[in-house]
Parts: structure tokens; sequence; C-alpha cells
């Protein structure tokens, strides 16, 4: 099946479905595809994006996920919002989830240099003090939404420092690249979510009163042989931020 001039052009590292979804998710933004009508029939949306059924599938999978696709029965797939739900776009359950929620958003690096860092940072990172690290950061937004939902700061291993030499614009998973790079894969993610009061230069990048109160998300990339390659702190205000979940009875 032939795919789109769009599909081809797009970066490598994105799947297919979610260039697809992000195609839809332009066209509802921007009125082309009006809340309220009906999407084609799958067979039909397929062949009007030269994709496969199951791409289309996966792909409204993902808007309906965001709140701004439904489906009814007898009727069709609807297009229920123009701007999606991003509060519980947040899983980020396993690798996958991870590699598409680095899919749907974009860091814009407003500073990246090299740190050693020492004391309370270094036992929080889990290196030796003194240890030089790339670091890097700015706010994170999803595609199409202006407003960024957090801020993001990231130390790495030196080793993956021609990964990010030329980025202005974070847009993959990092920690993918970084295996693509050092040919080390990375076998433990070790996450952490603390509440907090958001340290008031970050309230003035996110555009948010002194004092508000977030969420912290810590991220641990360990290798196979233990090495940290990547850590991650993102902050979010507390209504940028949600977390659902499914807990099925057996």
């Amino acid at each position: 099946m032939a795919q789109t001039a769009e599909a081809h052009n797009d970066s490598t590292n994105t799947p297919l479905y979610l260039q697809i979804a992000h195609k839809l998710e332009r066209q509802i933004v921007s009125g082309e595809r009006a809340v309220g009508s009906l999407l084609p029939p799958e067979a039909e949306l397929a062949a009007q994006l030269g994709v496969s059924r199951h791409t289309i599938r996966q792909a409204i999978a993902q808007l309906r996920q965001r709140g701004m696709l439904a489906a009814k029965k007898g009727v069709g797939t609807s297009i229920e919002s123009a701007r999606p739900q991003w509060r519980e776009r947040f899983r980020d359950n396993n690798r996958g989830d991870l590699f598409e929620f680095a899919n749907e958003t974009e860091m814009y690096i407003r500073l990246k240099e090299r740190r050693e860092v020492r004391g309370k940072l270094a036992t929080e990172i889990g290196c030796r003090p003194g240890k030089p690290l790339i670091y890097m950061e700015g706010p994170r937004h999803f595609i199409n939404e202006p407003n960024a939902f957090c801020w993001n700061e990231v130390y790495l291993d030196p080793i993956a420092e021609p990964v990010i030499r030329d980025m202005d614009v974070q847009r993959s998973s990092l920690f993918h690249l970084v295996e693509a790079h050092t040919g080390e894969r990375i076998v433990d993610i070790q996450q952490e979510i603390r509440a907090v009061t958001i340290a008031p230069r970050i309230c003035e990048q996110l555009k948010q009163p002194e004092g508000t109160i977030g969420l912290r998300i810590t991220r641990r990339y360990l290798s196979s042989g233990g090495r940290l390659m990547e850590y991650a702190i993102q902050t979010s205000p507390a209504d940028s931020f949600a977390y659902r979940t499914h807990i099925q009875a057996t």
C-alpha cells in the first residue's frame, strides 16, 4: 500500500499511524474536518490518505483517547472536539507509551551546556559528585498546541552528545536516539512522581503564578550494564496533568 508524501517525508522515528493521527488532528483543528461531522468509513479514509485500514484504526484509536473522536454504534466515527483532551494523555506505563508520548510532543531546547553535578543533585541523579553531564532544558508542547504543558530538564551521559549537538527541537524519543547511537539498550526506566511547589523560574517560563502547585516527574534511564544514560525531569502544573488507568477484576 502506498504511503502519503507526508508520511514519506516525516521523521523515520515516527510510526506511520502517529503521522496519520497528527494529520487528522491538524485537519480537525483547522476546521477542514468539522466538529459534529463523521469521518468517512475506514476503507474510504485509508484510500484518501494512502495507508492501510489497520493504520487508520490505530490513528483513530489515538484521537479517541484524546477525546477528539467518538465511535457511535450504527453511525460511525464522529468528530467530538477540535481541542485534544491533553490532560489525560499521560500514561507512560511502558517503553511504548514513552515512545508514543515523545512523538506526540515537542521540546524546544532553550539551554544546552555541560555541567558538573555535585551535592544533592548528584545524589538525586545517582552519579558520582563532579561527573560532567550534558544538560538541556526547555518547554514541552503537544504538537499543534501553542501553550507548553510542562518544563523539561534532561541530563545526558556525555557519550550521547553527538545525538543532541545540533538539536534545537526534540521531536522524538530521546532514549531511542541514545540507544541507536551508543548501541546500549535501555533496560530499566525508574519513574517517580512527587507533588511540589513549582520553582519561581519555571512558573515564569510556564506563565503560572508564583507558588503554583504541580507535579515533578523524574525518570532514570539505565543501560543493561547499569550505566545511567539519561535523567529527565518533567515539571507540570496540576491542571495540565491527569493519570488514568484501568483495573479489571479477575
